[in-house]
């Protein structure tokens, strides 16, 4: 699992840590009923029909016997231009899962827009697009939400007849910017709530002393310590594994490698997010009361008590048996509890802020800006930025003088 050495280096654990581990084209629809092979949808009676008709170019039936997916669609569309079955299938794994689950999702709701209105999906055309785009402005949708609703129909979309493509036709654009102007994005400056109030919450009961912590203060408290330190996503903590090789405690800190099978978000061809470094806190401070703080610390102790219990090489599990793998669902959970206390007014707390709140509190302490993206895994890999914690009240207060 990791690499142990003699629990001495961390006179803390009382010997029972061990400090130097290693580590979319055309719509398909899957129907109970096959497709009929003719010309027209049926004559609109005012509602929409509850099954396939007999004869005509027919409208998909009602949900509960219909799947309207992406990947499907691009298989399908590829096929019918003579690709082999195996190509069809490699080009349409060009979208992550997330993304097709996501289109299939904006694709369900076009379908129940398009549905009483007779109009294929496929085929519908410039204005009734835009129409359908403008329900969503006036549902009170973001306009980067409408432009992803654009790209899963454009998955699935024959184009117009002028030659342009939903993705690039100027009329579509024009709308959008229009919708842009009249609901322009809304920065959020600051979060809602502040990182030194939750940093002096986890110095404290119930996540200190850690000896006298429970498995779920002691997960949620080494996964909040994790995701400060390195700016991850919530999918790259979740690809964190304990298998060998994959945690290794170095003279400073400690180098995480998420499982290989984990595909980042943003990882490309000529782009592959590298592995995480987080240093000690002793390495840049002297104070003792700022362990307590120290994720690797954290993660020494999380590991120690875990060892025996784990059902999976999943670096955070559940705190109870049967001691599963921890889902990302599970992990934004964990991280919202812990924040949630402090939050200001009505906001709503999200897990993602961890991560904007450790890359803007480096920024204010004068990081340069390449370091941090580079850190963040928005570029390329390197270190996270030297004290990321240590100066965290000193930079939040400077920020406010400013």
């Amino acid at each position: 699992m990791y690499d142990r050495t003699s629990p001495q280096e961390n006179s803390e654990l009382q010997g029972q840590v061990h400090t130097n581990s290693p580590v979319l084209a055309s719509q398909t629809l899957v129907r109970r009923d096959p497709p009929t092979p003719h010309g027209r949808p049926s004559e609109s009676t005012g509602q929409a029909p509850p099954t396939v008709p007999e004869t005509g170019n027919s409208l998909p039936p009602r949900h509960q016997g219909v799947t309207i997916s992406c990947l499907e669609a691009v298989r399908s569309s590829l096929r019918q231009r003579g690709f082999s079955e195996a190509a069809a299938a490699m080009a349409a794994d060009a979208r992550r899962g997330t993304t097709a689950a996501t289109y299939d999702s904006r694709l369900r709701k076009f379908d129940q827009w398009c549905r009483p209105r007779q109009i294929l999906l496929p085929a519908a055309s410039v204005t009734q697009i835009a129409e359908f785009l403008l329900s969503l402005f006036g549902e009170g949708k973001q306009v980067s939400t409408i432009r992803n609703y654009r790209s899963a129909i454009a998955a699935i979309h024959q184009g117009f007849p002028d030659g342009s493509t939903l993705s690039n036709n100027p009329y579509i654009a024009q709308l959008i910017k229009g919708m842009a102007n009249r609901r322009p994005q809304i920065r959020r400056l600051a979060p809602s709530w502040g990182l030194s109030a939750v940093l002096h919450a986890l110095a404290g009961p119930p996540y200190e002393p850690m000896a006298n912590a429970s498995l779920a203060a002691l997960t949620k408290k080494t996964l909040f310590l994790v995701a400060v330190a390195s700016a991850r996503r919530r999918s790259c903590l979740h690809a964190l594994s304990t298998k060998q090789n994959h945690i290794r405690f170095e003279g400073h800190g400690v180098r995480m490698v998420p499982d290989p099978s984990f595909i980042a978000k943003n990882q490309t061809l000529t782009f592959l997010p590298g592995d995480i470094f987080i240093p000690e806190i002793k390495t840049m401070s002297s104070v003792a009361e700022d362990k307590r703080w120290c994720p690797v610390r954290a993660l020494k102790w999380y590991l120690n008590k875990t060892e025996k219990l784990r059902q999976s090489t999943s670096l955070f599990i559940i705190p109870r048996p049967p001691y599963a793998a921890a889902s990302k669902d599970t992990l934004s959970r964990w991280l919202v509890e812990i924040i949630r206390p402090f939050t200001s007014g009505t906001s709503r707390p999200r897990a993602h802020d961890v991560r904007g709140v450790a890359a803007s509190t480096a920024l204010f302490a004068g990081i340069p800006v390449e370091d941090i993206l580079k850190a963040a895994a928005w570029k390329t890999p390197t270190t996270f930025v030297a004290c990321y914690l240590t100066d965290t009240l000193h930079a939040e207060a400077a920020f406010v003088a400013r």
